[in-house]
């Protein structure tokens, strides 16, 4: 299966890996942040659509950085989610101080210079059966205040049924203990953006349990699950538009859907559907299947609208979709959970998602 690469920034100092099948299907990664830039499938009429935000060049991204950060398309970490208290984490027999990202001691993403501001090598690594590229990036002992140096390879591997495989192995190559919970931060929109929002996208998901939050603080998990039945957040008992229920949330707090779906209570040893999503105007539908625990599903609800991307078109509040696979937030400030995010010497992190488009007519 065929990987071209190109120029992404001026210097060339950045490529863009374009992996392809023979439906016509075509996915860009670029090694800046192993970030997924452009996934271009076919819809119900048979017209190619992109359906994921992003710019054109890194020059622009750089730019777009000055305006807001939605982490568009990229390989966060080496933590995604939220960490709180970022001023006293315990790692490796240590207090740990992570960089606060957001108020009240909250460290989100890795930092202020995780894996998505970093440049990945790439390396091609295609099979018969797939065109696929490997990213790999070593963050040294102390990066954004993590203990350790932690060897990462992504690699994401199209097939030609539309599946978009990445898979994520980490190891601890110096010190004694470190953490690790990456995901990929992509934004979707089944309509191309030919609609503004997704709030007519239908979804369905698995969950029936939510990881419930500080009343005082909203965004950071308590370790509780909490069931979701007949509430704004149960997308498990029947399928249904964004924009039902979208209204119910504060419009100050949450704009939207921001919540850790709990699909089981650790990492498995089989790929299930976690969640499906599609768009009754493209016929597009995208099936999320994993082997996490927990899926964070965020409807763009901080987007600026002064961020315009690809082909000109100008993003905002609820413009896309996240559907970013993990282990459970917050993990090592929770004891029972702790060990999920844990890594160890001879520890193996492994943290496989397949992203499956068709079209549906």
């Amino acid at each position: 299966m065929p990987v071209t690469k190109h120029a992404f920034s001026a210097d060339g100092s950045v490529t863009e890996h374009v992996l392809s099948n023979s439906q016509g299907t075509s996915v860009y990664v670029t090694t800046w942040g192993a970030r997924l830039t452009r996934f271009l499938i076919k819809d119900k009429n048979s017209v190619l659509c992109d359906v994921v935000a992003g710019f054109e060049t890194y020059e622009q991204w750089q730019d777009s950085l000055l305006i807001d950060d939605p982490y568009f398309g990229a390989t966060v970490g080496r933590v995604a989610g939220r960490i709180h208290p970022c001023d006293s984490v315990t790692i490796a027999g240590h207090q740990c101080t992570l960089p606060e990202i957001q108020p009240n001691k909250v460290c989100l993403h890795g930092g202020r210079q995780g894996f998505d501001k970093k440049v990945f090598t790439a390396t091609d690594v295609s099979t018969k059966h797939a065109a696929a590229v490997r990213f790999m990036y070593v963050s040294p002992d102390g990066e954004e205040g993590f203990p350790g140096e932690v060897e990462l390879s992504v690699t994401y591997s199209l097939a030609d049924d539309d599946s978009l495989a990445i898979s994520y192995h980490g190891k601890l190559t110096k010190g004694s203990e470190s953490i690790l919970n990456p995901t990929n931060h992509t934004y979707w929109n089944l309509t191309g953006f030919a609609e503004p929002t997704i709030l007519n996208h239908i979804c369905s998901l698995s969950a029936t349990h939510v990881m419930a939050t500080h009343s005082d603080h909203p965004m950071i998990p308590t370790g509780q699950l909490q069931p979701v039945v007949g509430t704004a957040l149960d997308f498990a008992s029947l399928p249904r538009k964004f924009g039902d229920r979208i209204g119910e949330f504060d419009d100050e707090v949450l704009r939207g859907y921001d919540h850790v779906y709990a699909t089981s209570t650790a990492p498995t040893d089989i790929l299930r559907q976690v969640a499906c999503v599609w768009s009754e105007l493209s016929g597009i539908r995208l099936t999320v299947m994993t082997d996490q625990p927990a899926l964070v599903m965020y409807t763009g609800n901080w987007i600026s609208d002064k961020l315009a991307g690809k082909y000109g078109v100008r993003y905002g509040k609820h413009a896309a979709v996240a559907l970013e696979t993990q282990r459970f937030v917050n993990a090592v400030s929770i004891p029972e959970y702790r060990d999920q995010v844990l890594l160890r010497p001879g520890d193996d992190f492994v943290h496989n998602v397949v992203f499956r488009l068709d079209a549906v007519k």
